[in-house]
């Protein structure tokens, strides 16, 4: 494997860093907004778990571009 295209797949597998610290924002203010408002705790809860999962997914994306560019796929 070329020296760039390892520095790429290292850079690429970063990119979940992003994510998983979005996760932990999106439910650290679910939890404080049903703190705040607990009527509303099921509409944030929702909302919290469908950030969650989008968060997730640009992880597993930036994931998969690391796996593929070291070669692996």
């Amino acid at each position: 494997m070329a020296d760039s295209t390892a520095i790429g797949a290292g850079m690429a597998a970063l990119g979940v860093i992003g994510p998983a610290i979005g996760v932990g924002m999106a439910a650290s203010k679910t939890l404080e907004g049903m703190a705040r408002q607990p009527e509303m705790s099921q509409k944030l809860f929702i909302n919290g778990v469908i950030f969650a999962a989008f968060c997730e997914g640009l992880g597993l994306i930036a994931a998969l571009i690391g796996f593929k560019l070291a070669g692996f796929f």
